[in-house]
């Protein structure tokens, strides 16, 4: 312990109102409790050497007799304290006795200003700083510095703040600040020897849990020995197993020690398969369907689909056993829901396109079965959102555009009930908003944009109003860059290229914003160029070439690295694809013929294994472009032979996409095969379609030169 904490007597006085009792006795103890990284101990800061533990805090209303000098006795533990932390909440900043406490702090502990600003840390259980009103956390004395005379004066004072609300730092992260603040040590320096403490720590349980598989095995051979002794053993190998796969995957999982679990759900598979359902207790049968289900997820994150769609079906048969017994239960119902989704969404990702619509009906049928029980219940009407997403993302992936848009409606509708009965929750807040998102992507597949659009503006709406609320809160962030691109396109693909443009950039500036914040965020990186691959096509489209060159340079470096060499992921081969599309358009915009022409090459070689980009209509359409871009080339240079060659590729691709590009495309180039010298801007880009004009006529003017 440094002698400035000998000195003081406390490490802290933590004060607060005893409206946030349940906070502070997590921090009292968090605190107490943490043991500095042994690396860091002894060294020098400011406040002396770093010591190995923390030392005392002094809770107020714990600590102080029932009787004596109650002012004395503060005053007296205020002294002896080298730090004040201050749990603010709305309650806190409304206590006269909290802002009291914070005066008295400052007061004491003055120095050259003639307060302690700079030994207050706080804690942000509650409310808000930055309000006005009744949701204000901060009492007055934290907010401005406190004279020599005792006074607080109107000069502001911006002490250190942790924030454990919902979006804030969370409790780890809040802990080590405070941490921080009480010892002096960079914040980077504790969570990085945090990390590497609880990595030291995972490898240790990812070793132990080697140990377990082989006191499981030996369980499982000893529940046949006797019935009583038998049923004692059953029962602690479900429970070794339950535990292996839960709290422990929960350890193993962020380092990656999966093949771990994969070993265990082996012997797991074993020991459920040789279970007579019948002789099972309820108790032991929602043991099994959870490990099972746990067993199939293992599976699934390991690629094994094969592996975990047999767990998944097993955990279904399971679950079904307890339906059957007690059929009106709706908690029953649920379990038993959650079991055929699995086997859906499994079914799904193999392309077994009947097995997934058929598990997802019967989901859909439970959902309406447990609402059934009591319509008002919100976790029964959030099964059948959950409900009306399955079937309108199969039927979409289908290319059942009408029973999609069907569904999703549906799935607006309940989202909206939900965000009514629960208008402060930003989980359904966000549901709504990505129901409207689904939504607009099936009225754009029927060909409704206008709709679109204002499905999308609702999107747009509910997470400018959540980022209103909280500007750091980044799902709203990244929702918030999405929608604007999505309106972007639809703009775009209606003729409003200068709209979309500006639309665009917006987004693209949102998100790059965003992911300067974790750079190694893929999800993140994803979303900036998905709107980045829209900026440059809408900057093309307005004739700005120079600046959609600039924004296409950055999506091809970013592109390739997010694919690498692996080039499986249809998402990401897609944004790598329409980079490259846009490229190739950037350089005939440019007159340079040869360069696009060495860059189409290199294109087709590249892609040459993926299947033409039937994977997305978005992919499709980029495909699309580019042969119609060919087809301008070959078609001017005499080239009768290829360029019809080219027309009639391209039409093939079109003829089943919904896509408006694609369908513009296809426009162009039928007119193009009827007759050559017409011109596309009298036959496309008017009445609200997509504009292929204005990539194709230059291209097309360049050749005839």
């Amino acid at each position: 312990m440094g002698k400035a904490q000998a000195d003081s007597g406390y490490r802290a006085f933590i004060s607060y109102s005893h409206a946030d009792r349940r906070v502070v006795a997590w921090l009292h103890a968090a605190l107490e409790g943490y043991r500095i990284p042994a690396k860091l101990v002894g060294e020098l800061t400011p406040l002396g050497p770093v010591p190995a533990r923390l030392g005392k805090f002094f809770r107020d209303r714990d600590e102080l007799p029932a009787a004596g000098d109650l002012s004395a006795e503060l005053k007296a533990a205020l002294k002896k304290s080298m730090f004040l932390i201050v749990v603010c909440s709305p309650a806190a900043a409304q206590s006269k006795w909290v802002n009291e406490e914070v005066r008295q702090f400052k007061l004491l502990h003055g120095k050259k200003r003639g307060d302690g600003t700079a030994r207050v840390l706080a804690l942000i259980a509650d409310g808000d700083p930055g309000d006005a009103g009744g949701g204000a956390c901060f009492p007055p004395a934290l907010k401005f510095h406190v004279l020599p005379d005792g006074s607080i004066s109107d000069d502001p004072a911006e002490p250190i703040a942790a924030d454990i609300r919902p979006g804030g730092d969370g409790k780890k992260l809040a802990l080590l600040k405070l941490v921080a603040g009480l010892t002096g040590l960079p914040l980077d320096a504790l969570v990085q020897r945090e990390a590497a403490r609880r990595q030291r720590r995972l490898g240790l349980l990812a070793g132990a849990s080697l140990v377990l598989t082989g006191v499981m095995a030996v369980l499982t051979v000893l529940a046949v020995q006797g019935r009583r002794e038998a049923e004692r053993q059953r029962a602690q190998a479900d429970g070794l197993i339950e535990y292996m796969l839960t709290d422990l995957r929960e350890k193993l999982e962020p380092v990656g020690r999966l093949e771990v679990m994969d070993s265990v759900g082996q012997r797991a598979l074993a020991y459920y398969e040789a279970q007579d359902l019948a002789g099972l207790t309820p108790d032991e049968l929602g043991r099994r369907a959870r490990a099972l289900h746990l067993v199939g997820e293992v599976r699934d994150l390991r690629g094994d689909s094969e592996a975990a769609l047999k767990a998944f079906r097993e955990a279904e048969r399971t679950t079904a056993e307890l339906l059957a017994r007690d059929p009106g239960n709706p908690d029953r119902m649920f379990d038993h829901a959650q079991s055929v989704f699995w086997v859906g969404q499994t079914a799904w990702a193999r392309k077994d396109w009947p097995t997934a619509e058929a598990k997802f009906r019967s989901y859909a049928e439970l959902a309406d079965r447990m609402a059934a029980t009591d319509p008002e219940d919100l976790k029964w009407i959030q099964e059948q959102a959950y409900a009306a997403n399955n079937l309108g993302g199969l039927h979409l992936a289908r290319g059942a555009a009408p029973a999609a848009e069907a569904e999703f409606r549906k799935f607006v509708r309940l989202a909206e009930r939900l965000a009514a009965r629960e208008p402060d929750s930003l989980d359904r807040q966000d549901m709504l908003a990505q129901a409207n998102a689904w939504w607009a992507d099936s009225l754009v597949e029927v060909g409704q944009l206008d709709s679109a659009r204002e499905a999308r503006g609702r999107e747009l709406a509910i997470y400018s109003a959540m980022l209103a609320d909280d500007p750091r809160h980044a799902p709203a962030q990244i929702g918030h860059g999405v929608s604007q691109g999505a309106i972007a396109e639809l703009q775009m693909v209606q003729g409003d290229v200068r709209g979309a443009a500006t639309r665009a950039a917006i987004g693209y500036a949102s998100l790059k914003t965003l992911l300067a914040q974790d750079p190694e965020n893929k999800l993140w990186l994803t979303s900036a160029l998905s709107v980045a691959n829209l900026l440059t096509e809408a900057l093309l489209l307005d004739g700005k070439v120079e600046q959609a060159a600039e924004t296409n340079r950055w999506a091809l470096a970013a592109s390739r690295e997010l694919v690498g060499d692996d080039t499986g992921n249809s998402s990401r081969d897609g944004l790598l694809i329409r980079a490259r599309v846009m490229e190739i358009a950037v350089a005939y915009l440019n007159g340079e013929v040869g360069r696009a022409r060495f860059l189409d090459a290199a294109f087709r070689n590249d892609f040459s294994r993926m299947a033409r980009g039937r994977e997305t209509s978005r992919q499709q359409s980029s495909w699309i472009l580019l042969e119609a871009m060919r087809a301008a080339d070959a078609g001017w240079t005499g080239d009768a032979e290829a360029r019809q060659r080219q027309v009639s590729e391209a039409l093939a691709d079109a003829a089943d996409n919904t896509d408006p590009r694609s369908r513009s495309a296809a426009k162009a180039l039928a007119a193009w095969q009827a007759d050559e010298t017409l011109a596309i801007s009298a036959r496309v880009g008017r009445g609200g379609e997509y504009p292929i004009h204005l990539i194709l006529d230059p291209i097309r003017a360049r050749m005839r030169q």
